[in-house]
């Protein structure tokens, strides 16, 4: 190969393609086409024969000390997962760590490796260790191969894997991915100096022996890096000339690294996860074989997240959780939000309304953990892994068990249904379908189904109302977001119910000449006007500002009511043929229903009795099924009602704990 072939080459790979007949005059530094990865990868592919422990061969016992840099480069680097390849006479292990800096599997897992192999196969391990890679998860790879030895596979004639085979089987890489030979104290034999140089990703580095490498040092940078402000730590050693590569061309470097640190021209109004791509030159020296331009991939994140209620009780135990509050910067695609892969013992879901900025993260222990420490993350496109608050196990509690299955909830009969039963139901189908034909004959149109109320945003971190002079009622937040509730002028109203707002249920009042007068306050709201606590029958003057506060903080998983906020629990049902009344010790909501089959949880929009599901034959409300964690039963009864039973007129709804055996 010529002295200009692998120059073109390293041009062609600064841009993340390759170009054929295209010689570029210079250098450049340009974003590969999207997408591009929001997390990254670190393989180490490690040799394990006994040479790296001085035996046989071997020139310096270096295992445990190569052991410790791959700790360290991991507890500097923190990349999203590392993958830990061993080989000898071919692949001895694969595993696979997310988020190992740190963690009690990672660092079991250097503390039990060995090197005790007999022989070194080099290029058949390399190929058998990057087939299975892709970039199809949305990730920047860093390859080491780390050996001190060189290739000494015999295989049959026919089958020797070369140099070349092996990096050619890195079929799946992404344009930013990179691969580095680290020759441990030997040479790298000619065959694999070649095939690294005609590679376009892959570059080798000698260290002399019983050196051990810095894996983070000049020529071994890579990967993707989040910005959260317009400065960074410099990648790259100081002096090194820097390009900075960006579709927006306001988003560019503020002048050369000072202090360690690159400074950004950060426009205002850049959108959370913005990328750009940090450039070098390729190092120069006799150690490094076929040198590559650096390329270290951007995030600029800003902060996509405030977080509304820090002082959330973060230490659970078991069978808690606890709610975080947050809001999403502008342009932060809330519906896309997806929580991180969770450890055993700790589930999450996000809650995001649509129309509103704000969202809130439910996370539980669902067993006991003292020893637990977790940091969370939320997972936006384009953004990457955004850490949460570090969640604390503490002694105690109980263990919770997961519902026995809920996706084909209210679709079918409960086993314990009898055949009659079932085939009662069949046989009601064909006077269903003929009652409700007649029913659209006889009436010219069908009546209206009762209209849903005006989906209004949730209001988390509800601590004050303000009731002002023009006699409007209004909810301040922790961190000063003021909303207004519409109330009536005449008449009691459940400010709960009214603002969605779960701990203000019971909160009744009325507008009266002197204020607004307190009807109720459920027994678990403190409820004051400076140091005084305020009681049933107290008058609010205009212009008062009153502070809430949950007295006794239930932590336990509560329903979903939705539209039924405001009612407090326990809720009953009132049937009267086709009328329903939901009532609870707050309020009472009315329905009638019209079709054949109703879902409650969806005519009611109450989210915690989706797939209750109510047939009406003639008169009678049957039960067709029930989700999984809810009964219904007979008041003054404890066995709960069956499918096909009809529902008696005064119903309990019981929400079961998730431990529930019934």
């Amino acid at each position: 190969m010529s002295r200009a072939a692998p120059l073109i080459l390293l041009l062609l790979a600064s841009t993340g393609t390759a170009q054929t007949g295209v010689t570029p005059t210079a250098p450049t530094c340009a974003l590969p086409p999207a997408p591009l990865p929001t997390h990254t990868r670190v393989v180490f592919i490690l040799d394990t024969s006994g040479s790296m422990r001085g035996i046989g061969d071997g020139r310096a016992d270096i295992f445990t000390r190569i052991k410790a840099q791959l700790n360290t480069f991991v507890r500097a680097a923190q990349p999203d997962r590392v993958d830990l390849i061993t080989f000898d006479s071919g692949l001895r292990t694969r595993r696979s760590f997310t988020a190992p800096a740190g963690s009690a599997a990672w660092n079991a897992a250097l503390g039990t490796l060995t090197a005790d192999g007999r022989n070194t196969f080099l290029y058949r391990s390399v190929r058998d260790a990057l087939r299975p890679l892709t970039a199809q998860s949305g990730e920047v790879t860093q390859v080491f191969v780390l050996t001190d030895g060189i290739d000494n596979d015999t295989p049959g004639a026919g089958t020797a894997v070369t140099a070349v085979d092996a990096l050619n089987a890195w079929t799946g890489r992404g344009p930013l991915d990179r691969l580095t030979y680290v020759a441990l104290g030997t040479d790298i034999p000619p065959e694999a100096r070649t095939a690294l140089s005609a590679s376009t990703y892959a570059s080798g580095l000698t260290v002399p022996v019983n050196v051990i490498p810095d894996l983070s040092g000049p020529g071994l940078e890579g990967g993707l890096r989040h910005v959260t402000a317009d400065t960074l730590p410099a990648p790259f050693p100081a002096g090194t000339p820097t390009t900075l590569g960006s579709a927006d061309p306001e988003l560019r470097l503020a002048g050369p690294a000072q202090g360690g640190v690159l400074h950004l021209h950060v426009s205002p109004g850049l959108r959370p996860g913005t990328p750009a791509l940090l450039c070098a030159p390729p190092v120069q020296g006799r150690a490094w074989t076929a040198p590559r331009a650096r390329q270290v991939l951007l995030r600029l994140t800003g902060q996509p997240f405030t977080w509304l209620n820090p002082g959330a009780d973060l230490h659970l135990r078991g069978g808690e959780d606890v709610v975080l509050r947050l809001r999403a910067a502008p342009g932060v695609n809330t519906a896309a939000l997806r929580l991180g892969t969770l450890p055993p013992g700790v589930t999450g879901r996000v809650d995001a309304p649509a129309g509103t900025r704000d969202f809130t993260v439910r996370l539980s222990a669902t067993r006991p953990q003292p020893e637990l420490t977790v940091t969370p993350t939320l997972l936006l496109p384009g953004v990457g892994a955004v850490p949460l608050p570090t969640l604390r196990g503490q002694a105690g509690g109980r263990t919770l068990s997961a519902p026995a299955n809920t996706s084909t909830a209210g679709t079918a009969p409960t086993p314990t249904s009898s055949l009659a039963g079932r085939w009662a139901w069949l046989a009601l189908l064909p006077l269903l379908a003929l009652s409700a034909w007649v029913a659209l004959r006889r009436r010219p149109a069908a009546a209206p189904a009762p209209r849903a109320a005006p989906v209004r945003p949730f209001l988390p971190g509800v601590e004050g109302i303000e009731y002002r002079e023009d006699r409007t009622v209004h909810l301040v937040t922790a961190d000063g977001e003021v909303a207004g509730v519409p109330t009536p002028l005449g008449g009691p109203f459940d400010l709960g119910q009214l603002s969605r707002v779960p701990h203000l249920s019971g909160l009744r009042a009325e507008q009266h000449r002197d204020g607004l007068k307190l009807l109720r306050l459920p027994p678990d709201l403190d409820v004051s006007q400076g140091a005084r606590l305020l009681a049933a029958g107290d008058i609010v003057r205009p212009g008062t500002l009153i502070g809430v506060a949950v007295a006794r903080q239930v932590r336990a998983p509560r329903p979903e009511l939705g539209d039924l906020t405001g009612l407090g629990l326990p809720l009953a049902l009132h049937v009267m043929g086709a009328h329903v009344q939901v009532r609870g010790p707050y309020g009472e909501h009315a329905l009638r229903l019209h079709a054949p089959v109703t879902d409650l949880g969806q005519a009611l929009g109450a989210p915690a009795l989706d797939g209750l599901r109510v047939t009406l034959s003639g008169g009678t409300l049957l039960l067709l099924s029930a989700p999984p964690g809810v009964q219904l039963r007979a008041a003054g009864e404890t066995h709960p009602l069956r499918d096909s039973q009809p529902l008696p007129p005064h119903a309990v709804l019981d929400f079961l704990p998730p431990d529930s055996s019934a």
